[in-house]
This record gives structure tokens, C-alpha cells and sequence, in this order.
């Protein structure tokens, strides 16, 4: 068995700007009001610690090497050297057709790829939940009855790939949020799971430029002035294998920085936002 190496909860401000709260998983319970700082602004990111064993996410990244057991694959655009296991909500076609068969399939092999341990839908969800006073952390549910949105999807960066600056909140306006802005707040939130990491790069990034989200949905749908990041010095996060980071996604800018070589970046990520009753977290992928 692998030993995990405990860290000492923590809390610290990195970059004059970006707060943060650093706990091993199995210490999550005494902070139940962690998503609450994060919804309130007093909080921007959290790190949590031995979500899974090394020896876990060593059979799971060698079966996602060769996709077993089947996983539907599906790629960012060409130039970001990046693909899915899963279907991103943000590259899905408007109306989703098939989406939600395919989701039931994903779960399914989800399931499979983690095996014996428990899939990120119950273990990482456990631990949100336990971020956020015990509120249920779930995948939403799709417009007819039996169906979910993906809760997460699982991504694979190669060489060179990356992700442009952006603010979560920027997607809302998509054609395929259509049902899912029924569902919930517009306030966006995010966690990234590394599943293994690349040998260098591949830094998830923070600015300090911050949104409110009903601005960050204006950036998407009128074409207002982009921030201007020259002079910013962000925040740089190289989550170790089996850590996650929880992001204040929606209102803070933030980037991939590019990967750089052979070894793939592998992450399994989530967007979440409370539903509009506030009884339950959803997560997306």
C-alpha cells in the first residue's frame, strides 16, 4: 500500500490576492462553511489533499491510456492539443442530441475505470459536500425524466496544449446551457482532480481580474473589451496527483498554461453551480 503523506490544513494569501485554503480530505468535515467563503468572496480557492491513492490513479491512468473500458472520446478544437473522455457541455451540439445516452454510457465506464475504489461522482462528491454544510453535490437532471448531465468528464493535455484565459461564467450564453440555466444560480464555481500530472507546464493560472458573473455572461454576448492580462503576474497551481483544486472559477481569470512534454496532463473537472432552490450543488463536465 502507498503511504499518503499528510499536509497541515492551512490557510494563506498567494499573490496579494488569491485566498486560500489547503486540507487533507479526511479533514474536510471541520470546514463546512468553506463553499460559503468561497460564495461570499472571502475565499477563492481551495486545495484538498489524498482525494485518491497513488496506486488508485495509477491503474486508472494506465487504463485511460489505452481507454479501457471504451470511454466516449471527443477533442477541444485542434490548436489546444487537448481531448475528453466524455462530452464537454461546451462543445456538445445545441438541443444535446444523444447527449444523455451517452451520459448514462459515461457513467457507467466511469465507474468501471475506478473500480474498486469509488468514481468521482461519489468520492469527489462526498467531499464537496462536506465543504458545504452537507449539501448534496449531483449531477443536474436533464429535461425528461431518468435523465442526468455527465457529472464530470475526464481530459487529456498533450504537448503544447493549453487553455486561453477565461471566466467560467463567459459559457452561460451557449446554446447547450439552454435547460441548464433553468436549473441553476448563475454563479459558477469549478474543481479539477489531477488524475497524473505532466512532466513540466500545465500550471492552472489565476489573475488578479475579477467579474461578476453577470458581467462575465455580458463578455460572451456582446463582445465587450477582454481584460488585459499584460503586467499580471498570476497564481500558479501544479496539483499533484490525487489533489484536487476547488476554484473560484466564475469570477477570478484564469488559464492552462501550455504542457510541455510527452506526458499527458489528466484531470478529471467539473463546473458547479447551486441549484435555484439551493438544496443541492450541481456538477457538469
Amino acid at each position: 500500500m502507498n503511504a499518503l503523506r499528510e499536509r497541515p490544513t492551512a490557510t494563506s494569501t498567494l499573490g496579494g490576492f488569491l485566498r486560500l485554503l489547503e486540507v487533507d480530505a479526511h479533514k474536510v468535515a471541520g470546514h463546512p462553511d468553506a463553499f460559503e467563503a468561497i460564495r461570499s468572496g472571502a475565499l477563492q480557492a481551495i486545495v484538498v489533499h489524498n482525494v485518491y491513492e497513488p496506486a488508485v490513479l495509477a491503474a486508472v491512468v494506465a487504463r485511460l491510456e489505452r481507454n479501457d473500458p471504451g470511454f466516449l472520446q471527443t477533442w477541444f478544437p485542434g490548436k489546444f492539443r487537448s481531448w475528453f473522455f466524455g462530452r464537454n457541455l461546451n462543445l456538445a451540439e445545441p438541443g444535446l442530441p444523444g447527449y444523455f445516452d451517452e451520459a448514462a454510457r459515461f457513467s457507467s465506464h466511469l465507474r468501471e475505470a475506478f473500480a474498486p475504489a469509488p468514481d468521482p461522482s461519489v468520492e469527489v462528491a462526498r467531499i464537496l459536500s462536506a465543504l458545504d454544510g452537507g449539501r448534496p453535490f449531483l449531477s443536474p437532471p436533464g429535461p425528461e425524466q431518468g435523465q442526468r448531465y455527465m457529472f464530470t468528464t475526464l481530459r487529456a493535455h498533450e504537448e503544447g496544449g493549453y487553455i486561453p484565459p477565461h471566466f467560467d461564467n463567459e459559457q452561460a450564453l451557449r446554446p447547450t446551457y439552454a435547460h441548464l440555466r433553468s436549473l441553476v444560480e448563475l454563479h459558477m464555481t469549478s474543481y479539477v482532480l489531477t488524475l497524473d500530472r505532466a512532466g513540466e507546464g500545465g500550471a492552472l493560472e489565476v489573475f488578479d481580474c475579477q467579474c461578476d458573473p453577470a458581467n462575465a455572461v455580458a463578455i460572451n454576448r456582446d463582445g465587450a473589451s477582454r481584460p488585459v492580462i499584460s503586467g499580471l503576474v498570476p497564481v500558479p497551481f501544479r496539483v499533484p496527483p490525487g489533489s484536487m483544486i476547488i476554484l473560484d472559477s466564475g469570477r477570478y481569470l484564469h488559464r492552462l498554461s501550455p504542457v510541455e512534454g510527452e506526458r499527458k496532463r489528466w484531470t478529471a473537472c467539473s463546473f458547479m453551480a447551486l441549484s435555484r432552490k439551493r438544496d443541492a450543488m450541481y456538477c457538469w463536465g
